[in-house]
C-alpha cells in the first residue's frame, strides 16, 4: 500500500466509508492511490503468514489476531460467506467496530506514507452535519487529525462536497452544487465562489442500497456490492437479473429521498440567491458511478420542484477520486503552488453579485 515516489508537496485525503483515497502532484500530473477501507479476521496457523506472503494477500497482525485488508478482504468475505467489517459506518469511524481505530490508522499510515517533510499540508475530507442520523463528527474529525498529526502531517478538514466543487467547477468559478454518493452517505454542498452557503450529509447511500437489495433477494451485502461495482447497468431494462432489479428499485429510491431532502433544505434557507447563471451539479462517489445513473438522477431532478435554476448535470471526470483532487486542490491553493490547476480560467460570464431575496 505504501508509496515511494518522488512528489510535489500537499496531499488530499478522502476518507471514505468503502475507500480511501489519496492525491498527490508529481510535476503536472496529479496521482491517485487507494485501498478499501474493510477487513476480516481469520483463523491463523503457523504456517498462515508466510503462506499469505507468497499468495500476495495483503494483511496485518494486530496482537494476537490476523487480519485480511483491503479489496481482498471482500473477496475473502464472499468465499466464507460473510459480510467485511468496517472501520467507517455510515461516513465515520463506528461506534459498534471494536478495531475500527487501529484498523483505520492502519490503512491510512499504509497508503500515505510519512511526509516528505514534517508538518506537510494535508487536507482530509469529513462528512457535513447528517440530517438523518445522529452521529459525532467533531470526535470523527479529531480522531482522524490525530492520525494524521501522530505521521508527521499539518492535517485539515474539508467538506466532502465542497471537495468536489474545487476538483470540478473551476471553470464556473467554483460555483455549483457538488453531491458525492459514497458508501457511507451521501454528502451535499452548495458552494458559491467556493464558499460553503449549504453542506449536508445523509445516511442512506451505497450501503444502504447493498442491505436492502441483499435482504430483497436473500444474499450477502458484500455479494451485492461486488456485482453493484462490477457490472451494474442501469440504463438496462431487459435481460436483468433480480440482484439488478432489486438495486433498481433501491436506487431509485434513494435518488428518490435525496432530491427530496435537497429540496427541503433549499426551501429552509432563508436567503435564497439568485445567481447571474444556472447551477451546474456534479455527482461523485461510487455509488453514482454504474452506467445510466446520471441520465436516471437527472430525470428525477427535472420532476423535482428545485427552487433554483440548474444548468448542466453531470459526473465528475474521475467520480472515484475527485474528493482526493478537490483536498489537494486546497492543500496547493493553501501552499501557493498549482496555480495552474487551481485558478478558474478567465469567464465570460456577466460579473455582477448575486442577488440575495429574503
Amino acid at each position: 500500500m505504501a508509496k515511494d515516489r518522488r512528489r510535489d508537496f500537499g496531499q488530499g485525503l478522502d476518507v471514505g466509508t468503502s475507500f480511501v483515497r489519496c492525491a498527490e502532484s508529481c510535476g503536472r500530473e496529479i496521482v491517485w492511490h487507494s485501498e478499501r477501507n474493510a477487513f476480516i479476521d481469520i483463523e491463523q496457523y503457523g504456517f498462515t503468514e508466510a503462506i499469505l506472503t507468497r499468495a500476495q494477500v495483503e494483511y496485518v497482525k494486530n496482537g494476537d489476531q490476523l487480519y485480511i485488508v483491503g479489496t481482498d478482504a471482500m473477496v475473502f468475505a464472499n468465499v466464507f460467506n460473510k459480510d467485511a467489517r468496517r472501520p467507517l459506518s455510515s461516513g465515520i469511524i463506528s461506534p459498534s467496530e471494536k478495531d475500527a481505530l487501529s484498523m483505520i490508522e492502519m490503512i491510512i499510515k499504509g497508503l500515505l506514507g510519512k511526509p516528505q517533510l514534517e508538518g506537510e499540508l494535508l487536507y482530509y475530507s469529513i462528512p457535513g452535519p447528517p440530517l438523518d442520523a445522529e452521529a459525532n463528527l467533531v470526535y470523527h474529525e479529531k480522531t482522524l487529525q490525530g492520525m494524521l498529526q501522530k505521521l508527521g502531517y499539518s492535517a485539515k478538514p474539508i467538506n466532502e462536497g465542497l471537495a468536489v466543487v474545487l476538483s470540478e467547477l473551476a471553470d464556473h468559478r467554483f460555483t455549483g452544487i457538488g453531491i458525492s454518493f459514497g458508501g457511507g452517505m451521501v454528502n451535499v454542498c452548495f458552494a458559491f465562489r467556493s464558499i460553503p452557503v449549504l453542506t449536508f450529509s445523509l445516511a442512506k447511500a451505497g450501503d444502504w442500497i447493498d442491505q436492502n437489495a441483499a435482504l430483497a433477494v436473500g444474499e450477502k451485502a458484500s455479494l451485492i456490492c461486488s456485482i453493484k461495482e462490477s457490472s451494474l447497468d442501469l440504463s438496462k431494462t431487459e435481460g436483468v437479473s433480480k440482484i439488478d432489479i432489486a438495486l433498481s428499485i433501491c436506487y431509485d429510491r434513494l435518488i428518490e429521498y435525496v432530491l427530496d431532502k435537497i429540496n427541503k433544505e433549499f426551501e429552509k434557507t432563508v436567503r435564497i440567491p439568485r445567481l447571474p447563471e444556472p447551477l451546474p451539479i456534479i455527482l461523485a462517489g461510487g455509488s453514482a458511478a454504474p452506467k445510466g445513473f446520471v441520465e436516471r438522477f437527472t430525470q428525477a431532478l427535472r420532476k423535482s420542484n428545485f427552487p433554483l435554476e440548474i444548468g448542466e448535470v453531470r459526473m465528475a471526470k474521475d467520480p472515484f477520486n475527485c474528493v482526493a483532487t478537490g483536498a489537494l486542490i486546497a492543500a496547493e491553493a493553501e501552499e501557493g503552488v498549482g496555480e495552474e490547476a487551481v485558478l478558474p480560467p478567465p469567464s465570460t460570464l456577466e460579473e455582477r453579485e448575486p442577488e440575495l431575496s429574503s
